[in-house]
């Protein structure tokens, strides 16, 4: 399991997924018209107005695209802000943010390169027959229906009003349920091929790995089990959290967790150490000096609250990172092996379009 995967999916049922590793071997695409800031996996010209991306089988319209990068873009662009100020009343394309790249090339590579995972991810899912779930589809619905609901109670406007002054434009209903579609999926083979990657490296193999590479730390990773329990009018549903705590006081299983599941997602990691622990908040909590086996408590994170049980003990950190590393292999392997057979398509001009 690679560091970038260790926790990730505490967050997966809370919210559509954010998929981390950036791609492996990028190039400049072909005959491209187009910023020479912006990098892609090596593809052809496409000149469909429709299109803006597109692989072997999946397909990437301008409205859709434009969700990616006001999506992640409007998340990345409050962390470079804090190292370099931005002018808001000039184009993105007319800034320099750093080795000179515009801010426009920073925030597009960094869409492209989820864009093309999670598209990579779609055609292994394709080809192995993983379609989406009648239960999957309901819950796209409802995460539909419920921003439909907020822009006629909250601003008397149409749901593609409201997706336009969120995303541009180009922003629909029809992109939107696309873009979730495509995400799910993607979300779905992703943790199905990461269980099936780590599941490859056999303890064997990770001891030997450790020993050849000097991982002799010997401490014993930790097991957690959790239930994140969403705030409730923007504060912690403090009435359940407790409830929750006094019944892993009484039995400190994680099984326990089961018996509240309508409270919020009920879930469970194993084999964390200070390095690999994603969510700061837990590895403060998990490592702390007092901690020991069979510990209960609640973190608090973004809108929810986090009990936690401190399970059990795991491989040692020695052997954690080695794994992770035969991991970061395993994938690399996988996803290249990807790269070199599907075909990309890419429409310069609608890549180079978007702004702020």
């Amino acid at each position: 399991m690679t560091k970038q995967h260790i926790l990730a999916r505490l967050l997966l049922l809370l919210l559509l997924p954010v998929l981390l590793m950036a791609p492996i071997g990028c190039k400049k695409g072909s005959d491209a018209p187009l910023s020479s800031g912006l990098s892609m996996i090596q593809g052809e010209p496409v000149y469909d107005k429709d299109v803006a991306m597109r692989t072997d089988h999946f397909t990437v319209t301008p409205g859709m695209m434009a969700f990616f990068f006001y999506d992640y873009g409007g998340v990345l662009i409050s962390e470079m802000e804090k190292h370099v100020t931005y002018d808001k009343t000039k184009s993105l394309h007319d800034q320099i943010y750093d080795d000179g790249l515009s801010w426009y090339d920073v925030l597009m590579n960094a869409t492209l390169e989820r864009v093309c995972e999670m598209l990579i991810y779609c055609e292994a899912a394709q080809s192995e027959g993983v379609t989406l779930t009648e239960a999957h589809k309901s819950a796209i619905e409802q995460d539909i229906s419920g921003m439909r609901f907020d822009a006629a109670a909250g601003y008397s406007i149409s749901l593609d009003e409201y997706l336009q002054a969120l995303y541009g434009p180009l922003a629909n209903e029809t992109a939107l349920r696309a873009v979730r579609e495509l995400e799910l999926l993607a979300a779905t083979y992703s943790a199905t091929l990461t269980k099936r990657l780590e599941q490859g490296i056999t303890t064997d193999a990770a001891k030997a790995y450790a020993a050849a590479n000097g991982l002799n730390d010997n401490t014993p990773s930790r097991n957690i089990a959790y239930l994140a329990i969403p705030y409730v009018g923007g504060k912690a549903d403090d009435g359940k959290v407790s409830e929750v705590l006094s019944a892993l006081q009484k039995s400190k299983n994680a099984d326990t967790f089961n018996g509240f599941s309508a409270y919020g997602t009920v879930g469970a990691e194993q084999n964390l150490t200070p390095d690999n622990t994603g969510l700061a908040e837990i590895s403060d909590w998990l490592f702390a000096t007092e901690r020991t086996l069979g510990d209960h408590g609640r973190v608090e994170i973004g809108s929810y609250t986090y009990v936690i049980l401190y399970t059990a003990n795991g491989y040692s950190y020695g052997e954690v990172e080695a794994r992770m590393r035969l991991y970061d292999v395993a994938f690399a392997d996988w996803y290249n092996g990807w790269v070199e057979a599907l075909h990309f398509g890419y429409n310069y001009d609608i890549i180079d379009s978007y702004d702020i």
